[in-house]
């Protein structure tokens, strides 16, 4: 585990997320991150020039806060953290366990007998459940539409380049907690009352990569969107 003094500015960030979220703002606006951040963390989130008697940033820095969340930067296209509405955000799934493994808790979100948090398990039943996922088990991929695609990756047609970046990473780590789970425990997890483990696993990968390949010219348009707001 990172000590605290080796934790990034965007790792800082996630803790500050993950802070709100535990007091019950889901979701939060860009300005409450703000705050957040530079209460935990002053030092790293704080106003240059101006310092308090202890010696800390006496005042929040919004635009250091701000270019952590727009953009190209790590907490969002690495899938921690995705745009709700405007200037509202919230972690994903794998955003809220990688800020407890950063802030060194263990999560207590926990499912007992594979040891998922539900949050993950939750999202991995929804993409077992997907229609891309039913039509490609069902050796129907030219019945696969666009929209199929959307709703297994939780994106719309009109999503911005780093929203769909973001989504596809959450996608991703999130099977791949699931994977390090099962292959380390040698556990199986059930959906619908039917047992499911790492070839399950591995088939919403390949159901990834087939609608990637079969929506490239979609996906394409997706990544022009390169503009973004708060």
């Amino acid at each position: 585990m990172k000590p605290r003094a080796e934790l990034s500015v965007s790792e800082k960030l996630l803790i500050a997320a993950h802070d709100l979220e535990a007091r019950g703002h889901t979701p939060f606006s860009a300005e409450d991150l703000v705050v957040s951040a530079w209460q935990r963390f002053p030092d790293t989130f704080g106003l240059a020039g101006y310092r308090s008697p202890d010696g800390h940033l006496s005042h929040p820095d919004s635009n250091r806060v701000f270019a952590e969340i727009m953009g190209s930067k790590p907490i969002r296209s690495r899938g921690f953290l995705k745009k709700v509405g405007t200037k509202m955000y919230q972690l994903t799934e794998s955003g809220n366990e990688h800020a407890c493994w950063c802030a060194g808790r263990a999560s207590t979100s926990s499912t007992e007998k594979a040891g998922l948090p539900r949050d993950v398990e939750k999202e991995l039943k929804r993409l077992l459940s997907s229609k891309a996922v039913e039509k490609f088990r069902k050796n129907r991929p030219d019945d696969v539409t666009f929209y199929d695609a959307c709703a297994f990756w939780t994106v719309s047609p009109r999503s911005s380049a780093i929203e769909y970046n973001g989504e596809i990473a959450n996608v991703l780590q999130i099977v791949e907690t699931a994977r390090r789970v099962a292959f380390e425990k040698n556990v199986t997890f059930e959906h619908r009352g039917v047992p499911y483990g790492v070839t399950d696993l591995e088939f919403l990968l390949q159901v990834h990569q087939m609608l990637q390949s079969k929506f490239r010219a979609e996906i394409d348009v997706i990544m022009k969107r390169t503009d973004e707001r708060l």
